[in-house]
């Protein structure tokens, strides 16, 4: 006899026997979409990404301060020992300590190759030697104290103008290197 009591154990034996006829369409119904791309186990996310605002950096070598670094905003780069940095002021000190200030718009300072690179309307500013100099980007070797500026270049103070295609600059030796076409103007008061 069939009773309320044997139809509640029949019915997930029938749903068992009849596993093999209903398993093909409901299991392409639950079977996830768009397939399955085994790169994407393999992705590496060891990159650190980040942003920082209001961000000073200091080097300095053997306990003297070598440079100092602002900037509005810094993230990563393209390598985790990269900065992209905007709205830059630096500080550089020399080895006679006098202070060599440029601004820019943007840069990148690399600790890698110990490196800063600033473009976009780069302005160098030395007090003591009374000249400014404006370039458009302009490298930063740390380790031997080279300014680099492989773009037009001016330099002016009281009584010179000077404008090239290229312009090198060594701290150490307060040596200028200038290339290209060269255009100089001197004023009457230095030609005496």
């Amino acid at each position: 006899m069939i009773t309320r009591r044997n139809l509640v154990w029949l019915i997930p034996l029938a749903l068992f026997i009849s596993f093999p006829i209903w398993r093909g369409p409901v299991g392409s119904f639950l079977a996830p979409r768009g397939g399955y791309d085994p790169s994407l186990a393999n992705r590496t996310t060891d990159r650190h990404n980040f942003t920082m605002y209001t961000v000073h950096i200091i080097q300095s070598e053997n306990g003297v301060k070598t440079a100092e670094i602002e900037a509005d905003q810094a993230r990563t780069g393209d390598s985790d020992k990269e900065l992209e940095l905007t709205e830059v002021d630096a500080v550089l000190t020399a080895k006679d300590k006098s202070l060599t200030y440029v601004t820019s718009r943007e840069g990148k300072f690399n600790q890698e190759i110990n490196k800063l690179t600033l473009t976009g309307e780069v302005v160098v500013i030395k007090p003591e030697k009374k000249y400014e100099l404006y370039t458009d980007i302009l490298h930063y070797d740390f380790m031997n104290k080279m300014i680099i500026c492989p773009v037009e270049t001016r330099l002016i103070s009281d009584d010179l103008r000077i404008t090239g295609s290229r312009l090198d600059y060594d701290l150490l030796t307060n040596a200028y290197d200038i290339g290209g076409r060269v255009y100089c103007r001197i004023s009457e008061a230095d030609v005496q």
